[in-house]
């Protein structure tokens, strides 16, 4: 697997307190009345702030929502970004981009996808794939044609609601067509009011950085050095190489309470689970010959945290 566009992806579990690094969790797609949101853009920050979340992204549709009419404490990190929809030349449905760290204004109505995502970069932003399942997105189509993207959006909560909020089979296949690692957000996506209990706090992203900042948590997500969950909690991950070219990887896999594993390879994948039990570690046996693998742990409710993606040729 080659390198993403903004380096190759970082292992968030071999980064060790000892060294200085903590978890941070936020939410990178919500919406106010600066676009089809219910809340004002305060009321939406407040909200996340009461909810002890460490990072929030404002991402109204075509407009920078903008951090200094914004106020928060000074723990909590807004990171300035929009949702922006080019439309879409290849056939399918409108682009959806959740697009992060940018401070100029765009036309992206009028712009090719690609000047778009280049305009972004330039900037010094990332820009996200947002719901490609919702989106009814092709990724051979619509996506694999351009370039520059951070990465994709494994899970929205306001896609779920429509029955669509799970996009890792596209993940899967855009790694596959592309050949390279992409990390993944989990966000809300949220458009209600917090009190209709709609599309609030439910998917989150969780950072590995050492200090509360726009900028380490910006590197964080771009090097994928985070992971993505509607609840459960991913504690560590550790893959050593098997003993000879017939046994596959092994990897230790240590959360909160879990049901079921999945480690998804490029090319099928592994279940584990305990026979109805619930386990809080695992040691699964890895498929031979395989490029990658990514993790998703279920709960005993049926939430799901997703891992990022692990180059197995590097092993």
């Amino acid at each position: 697997m080659t390198d993403q566009t903004n380096g190759a992806i970082t292992d968030p579990f071999a980064l060790t307190t000892e060294q200085g690094y903590f978890w941070a969790r936020g939410n990178l797609h919500s919406h106010s009345t600066n676009s089809d949101g219910k809340p004002s853009p305060q009321a939406r920050v407040d909200g996340y702030v009461n909810q002890e979340y460490d990072f929030l992204c404002v991402s109204d549709h075509y407009k920078i929502t903008r951090l200094e009419t914004l106020s928060a404490p000074d723990e909590f990190v807004l990171i300035q970004g929009a949702e922006l929809h080019p439309a879409n030349p290849f056939g399918g449905e409108t682009h959806h981009f959740v697009c992060l760290n940018i401070h100029e204004d765009m036309d992206s109505k009028s712009m090719p996808p690609q000047h778009v995502i280049d305009n972004v970069n330039e900037q010094g932003g990332g820009v996200w794939l947002a719901h490609p399942y919702w989106s009814s997105v092709n990724i051979l189509r619509d996506t694999a044609p351009l370039h520059g993207f951070a990465g994709i959006e494994v899970h929205n909560t306001t896609c779920r609601r429509h029955g669509r909020g799970d996009s890792s089979p596209l993940w899967d296949d855009w790694m596959n067509i592309d050949g390279r690692l992409y990390p993944a957000l989990a966000n809300d996506d949220s458009h209600a009011l917090e009190e209709t209990n709609h599309d609030t706090y439910e998917s989150w992203t969780v950072a590995r950085v050492k200090e509360r900042t726009s900028a380490a948590i910006m590197e964080a997500l771009l090097s994928g050095a985070c992971y993505s969950t509607c609840g459960p909690e991913i504690h560590d991950i550790q893959i050593v190489a098997g003993k000879d070219e017939k046994s596959g990887p092994r990897a230790t896999v240590k959360c909160s309470e879990a049901r079921r594993i999945m480690a998804v390879h490029d090319k099928f994948g592994v279940e584990y689970h305990e026979h109805g039990k619930t386990f809080e570690e695992a040691t699964i046996d890895l498929r031979a010959g395989t490029k990658l693998v990514r993790f998703e742990i279920i709960d005993p409710e049926g939430l799901k945290a997703w891992s990022n993606p692990f180059d197995l040729t590097t092993l």
